[in-house]
């Protein structure tokens, strides 16, 4: 009955890991998670109290009473993602694993695989180019993209750097489109929205090198009117879906068995 009851609720995590992926299948630059199970520990019986020679058993003598299983971790999986034309000029598909957009939001810097951007009114005839979410896009110097004047249309260098169309006809270069190469991904917090916290490198006694380096986007790492689908398997994920349900409804039936057994024994007189 412990044992069912363990692996029920680790199940329901899975479960949970699980139909959050199908849920972002069609979120813009996501990145799945996989549940990871391993076994609980478990109790070796040795019933065999004058051990006999087996020549031909092939399982190892004793009983192993386990506890269930427990899910240990749910790993990001930072796989390249497909990709989809958009034929929008702030829309840039990251088609290089590792790589992020690093973006600002209240102070802070976060990154992103999500590569749909917006313009956004700033101030008096100013605009910043920012998420689905208002967090504004970096360039190399570590400040927002930020233009004066109407803006028709926007191209991506192979150097990285972005030029505005304005409404006058003239080309205003904007900065450089900044990207952060992330040597440790996993070390990436997920905080929602698809974005990720950096790391406290101090307490880890590493340093920001040790973990990321930004670089300049190129046409080996960007592609400019595309944006990178979540690297979700649909029907991989139906399959675990499916797997996990399975496995809940076999200890689900085995604790209800187990508990008319014992009102059957407590109802003997």
């Amino acid at each position: 009955m412990l044992t069912s009851a363990v692996s029920m609720g680790q199940l329901q995590q899975g479960i949970d890991t699980t139909a959050h992926n199908l849920a972002n299948v069609n979120t813009t630059g996501y990145q799945r998670r996989e549940a990871m199970f391993s076994d609980l520990l478990f109790q070796q019986i040795n019933n065999q109290q004058v051990p006999q020679p087996e020549g031909n058993r092939l399982t190892p003598p004793g009983i192993r009473s386990g506890s269930g299983a427990a899910m240990v971790q749910s790993a990001l999986r930072f796989e390249q993602g497909s990709v989809k034309e958009s034929e929008r000029d702030l829309d840039f598909a990251l088609i290089s694993p590792n790589h992020f957009f690093p973006v600002e939001r209240e102070g802070e810097t976060f990154l992103t695989r999500d590569g749909a951007f917006y313009l956004s009114e700033s101030g008096d005839n100013t605009w910043r180019i920012v998420s689905g979410d208002g967090a504004a896009l970096l360039q190399a110097d570590g400040t927002p993209f930020e233009i004066t004047g109407q803006a028709q249309s926007f191209t991506l260098q192979a150097d990285g750097t972005l030029v505005a169309q304005m409404a006058d006809g003239q080309d205003v270069e904007l900065g450089t489109l900044n990207l952060a190469n992330v040597s440790k991904p996993q070390m990436l917090e997920s905080i929602g929205n698809n974005l990720f916290a950096l790391p406290d490198v101090e307490a880890l006694d590493l340093t920001l090198a040790d973990v990321l380096e930004y670089e300049a986007a190129n046409n080996g790492t960007v592609v400019q009117g595309a944006l990178e689908q979540a690297n979700v398997d649909m029907a991989q994920e139906m399959v675990k879906l499916m797997e996990m349900q399975r496995l809940y409804s076999m200890h689900a039936r085995s604790l209800r068995q187990t508990d008319q057994m014992m009102g059957l024994v407590n109802s003997l007189r």
